[in-house]
């Protein structure tokens, strides 16, 4: 089970989407740049998943990796990428963002079921994507 620290470390990630709320929607000379950051923090977490499926992919057999699990890590670096097209409304990456996170999560989940991941891993997920999507959902309006 992870520690009060390691708590502290992952619900910190939520600081930079409360701070772009906050700006949003009470400081309106940075309103617009606030939404960009939300979108371009979220974009980059998911990133950040993608990438710590991989590490454990390598970690899990390092002389072996599976590929299509390989493949699929990359995924949400390719989609927050897409979330990211200047051409995008914000509303749609919004929505893409959204699913791409329970797609992921449910990735996760089922790792830490199978136990390719810890199993406390789906509990803290579960908890950090719920709040992440309270953020995203309370951001809505203001896009």
């Amino acid at each position: 089970m992870p520690s009060r620290a390691f708590w502290l470390i992952s619900l910190s990630g939520l600081v930079p989407l409360l701070t772009c709320l906050v700006l949003a929607y009470g400081v309106p000379e940075y309103a617009e740049s606030a939404k960009t950051v939300f979108l371009v923090y979220s974009a980059l977490t998911l990133t950040f998943l993608g990438g710590a499926r991989w590490g454990a992919e390598l970690v899990r057999a390092p002389s072996g990796p599976n590929l299509p699990r390989l493949v699929i890590s990359a995924v949400p670096s390719v989609l927050g990428m897409f979330a990211l097209l200047p051409q995008m409304p914000p509303r749609a990456a919004v929505g893409l963002l959204l699913l791409s996170s329970a797609g992921q999560l449910w990735w996760d989940v089922q790792a830490a079921r199978t136990g390719l991941l810890p199993a406390w891993n789906a509990r803290v997920r579960t908890v950090l994507t719920g709040l992440g999507t309270l953020c995203t959902l309370a951001i809505w309006p203001a896009l």
